[in-house]
């Protein structure tokens, strides 16, 4: 709370030497002095308009998200593991995957895909593949039926007919109760696209 109150005294003086005024004093300071300069005098505004945000942020410097190859892969400790918990209703694969990814830090570390979690139910032998009307969709399995997965029909809002498969509180609780294999997943794919990015810069080479 203390530093908060030092920004906000800071942005003060700040703000009267961009005004041309002594902060100490409340008197008008000389034209020829340095922060009349027009130049300065944007430059102090600026200052006091980033420390408001700093101010805003709760006395936080707002961070920079990682660029996506510096980013960490998806991964979540045994305490993020035990903070899930399902909601008391049916949801899709993407709600489900919001929900995981609100455990980690976005800004240093890679998101979970909704996709990676389809991949995984499939090698799990709990959703399958099917066409229907010329469309691909993911289907549940037998067995994805026992632990809470269905498909069912939906209208989107321009009036399109298609399916989806949603998931009760039971079939969410087993994604997350398999979560550390899911991450296992998520790591192998972005090895796998790392390699294949890096064959393909290789080949581009010898082409040259």
């Amino acid at each position: 709370m203390e530093d908060i109150e030092i920004m906000r005294r800071a942005k003060q003086y700040i703000e009267s030497l961009a005004n041309g005024i002594d902060p100490l004093t409340g008197s008008e300071v000389a034209e020829t002095d340095i922060v009349n300069n027009v130049r300065i005098s944007r430059c102090l505004f600026y200052t006091a308009g980033v420390l408001q945000k700093v101010i805003d942020n709760g006395g936080e410097v707002q961070r920079e998200k990682l660029k996506r190859s510096e980013r960490a892969d998806f991964s979540l400790t045994d305490d993020q593991a035990l903070a899930l918990r399902p909601v008391d209703a049916e949801v899709t694969v993407s709600k489900i995957a919001d929900a995981i990814n609100a455990q980690i830090d976005e800004m240093t570390m890679t998101k979970l895909k909704s996709a990676t979690i389809n991949r995984w139910l499939m090698q799990k032998g709990m959703l399958s593949e099917v066409t229907v009307n010329g469309r691909l969709y993911k289907h549940a399995t037998s067995a994805g039926e026992s632990i809470g997965i269905r498909l069912i029909d939906r209208v989107s809002q321009n009036g399109v007919q298609y399916k989806q498969c949603v998931y009760s509180p039971e079939a969410q609780q087993f994604i997350f109760d398999n979560i550390d294999s899911i991450a296992a997943l998520a790591v192998e794919e972005a090895e796998e696209k790392a390699a294949a990015k890096a064959e393909r810069k290789r080949l581009a080479a010898e082409e040259v």
